[in-house]
């Protein structure tokens, strides 16, 4: 996540780590384990708020619209939501972008009764470099 990092910093996006004890929290209460690349973008992170972007995850108050628990146990009521899966973006319209931690594939989600559109062939760094700073090279 050290690209990232670097872009986050030179673009001064907002962003608000979370703590241990708040990801181990939010595993307990999803019912599975997130991967070790997840864990380290909300140990980094938290969220990342850039421009019109703004992902979902921790380091915000429970009640907050990017609260991962919030969007994740409003789409999970979906039959077609992937198990393993945390979301990434909203991009409207009822497609969001999701991380899958079993698979640690970036999938493009769509409801109602959409499913899986597509997976993509990203690293969650890259995707996440790609969607919120526009390239690979945004610094």
């Amino acid at each position: 996540m050290e690209k990232l990092k670097e872009l986050v910093a030179h673009h001064q996006a907002m962003i608000r780590p979370a703590s241990k004890n708040n990801i181990q929290d939010l595993e307990d209460s999803l019912g599975f384990h997130l991967s070790e690349d997840y864990k380290a973008f909300l140990s980094a992170f938290g969220v990342i708020i850039y421009d019109a972007y703004e992902t979902y995850g921790l380091g915000v108050p429970e009640d907050y619209h990017l609260n991962i628990k919030n969007i994740y146990a409003d789409l999970k009521q979906d039959p077609a939501y992937p198990k393993t899966a945390v979301p990434l973006l909203d991009l409207g319209d009822g497609q969001y972008y999701l991380y899958d931690n079993s698979s640690s594939h970036i999938l493009l989600w769509a409801t109602p009764n959409g499913g899986v559109v597509k997976q993509l062939d990203s690293s969650l760094e890259s995707f996440l470099i790609k969607h919120i700073f526009g390239s690979p090279n945004a610094a």
